[in-house]
């Protein structure tokens, strides 16, 4: 059930992308669509990259005003 709203997901998404470009092929030059098309490969391999990258736990550090504060007392 969960890939079948995924899928659902991905289509509502890509609607107007895939609408933009179907017109731009039917009343645009091939100069104009093809930009548009190299366009959308670097959105969607941004997008693919970055769900690549696993996410890094933060290292907490002290303000550099409260190591100061402390060395005073």
């Amino acid at each position: 059930m969960k890939k079948v709203w995924y899928a659902v997901a991905l289509l509502v998404v890509a609607y107007p992308f895939l609408a933009v470009g179907y017109k731009l092929i039917l009343e645009e030059n091939i100069v104009t669509w093809g930009t548009y098309f190299l366009i959308l490969v670097g959105l969607v391999l941004g997008i693919w990259l970055g769900l690549r990258q696993k996410p890094t736990p933060a290292q907490p550090t002290k303000p550099a005003w409260e190591k100061a504060l402390n060395e005073r007392q």
